[in-house]
């Protein structure tokens, strides 16, 4: 079945923009590390990315882009291109000119769990991308494909109106309805940092700040004699 649902409910601009700078390590952390953070092969097309916004989701055909050039008009500004082609990076389904678009009508970025080319021109423009990989290889333009339906994408289920928020490290999800709880933990995390590092800047050590030598004390740690020869 093809979905074209046009109608998202998209978060509080203002929370949206207040996530632009956060690391997406402190996101990842505040939300619990389980299920949030897309995995390793989703990589950004240029050093020094930033992007946050709000996800516009695509159901791809792999190796088709005809849905993703319907979702770029239907995307609004601050917008982000979640794009599920179910990992296949034999095609590039999206390129310099479709990313020139998104640029132009002020979307934040494009994620795409597949294949995507004319990588030089995207790091040159500095429009945000991550993508799975790259190849020459021209797409299909036959299947129509669903816009704003639920997605996988880097082993995350991202729904519409979800906020993504990336950086040079990876992306991580925030659900649209908890957005508000997790900025604000960010922001405490990030205040709780800055304490931390001064104190270890005065030669202290994580390993007691943090209490990790109480941890380790816990544990059973086996010595060299008491290992099976």
């Amino acid at each position: 079945m093809h979905t074209i649902e046009h109608e998202v409910e998209r978060p509080d601009r203002d929370v949206v923009e207040a996530f632009e700078g956060v690391p997406s390590t402190i996101v990842s952390d505040v939300t619990g590390n389980v299920g949030l953070t897309m995995d390793s092969g989703i990589e950004p097309a240029y050093d020094g990315i930033e992007v946050a916004g709000t996800a516009i989701t695509v159901n791809a055909s792999p190796g088709d882009n005809l849905i993703i050039h319907k979702a770029i008009t239907m995307a609004e500004p601050g917008d982000v291109l979640v794009i599920d082609a179910n990992g296949y990076t034999e095609t590039g389904h999206i390129g310099e000119l479709m990313c020139t678009s998104c640029q132009a009508n002020d979307l934040a970025g494009l994620i795409i769990d597949g294949g995507y080319r004319d990588s030089r021109e995207i790091a040159e423009m500095e429009f945000p991308v991550y993508g799975r990989g790259t190849n020459p290889q021209g797409p299909l333009k036959q299947d129509p494909g669903s816009v704003n339906v639920t997605v996988s994408c880097g082993g995350v289920s991202v729904d519409p109106g979800d906020i993504v928020i990336g950086d040079d490290d990876g992306l991580a999800v925030i659900p649209s309805k908890g957005a508000a709880e997790v900025l604000e933990r960010s922001r405490q995390k990030l205040s709780a940092e800055d304490s931390v590092r001064e104190e270890v800047l005065d030669g202290d050590y994580l390993f007691e700040l943090n209490g990790y030598d109480e941890l380790f004390e816990n544990l059973n740690v086996v010595g060299p004699e008491d290992s099976i020869q």
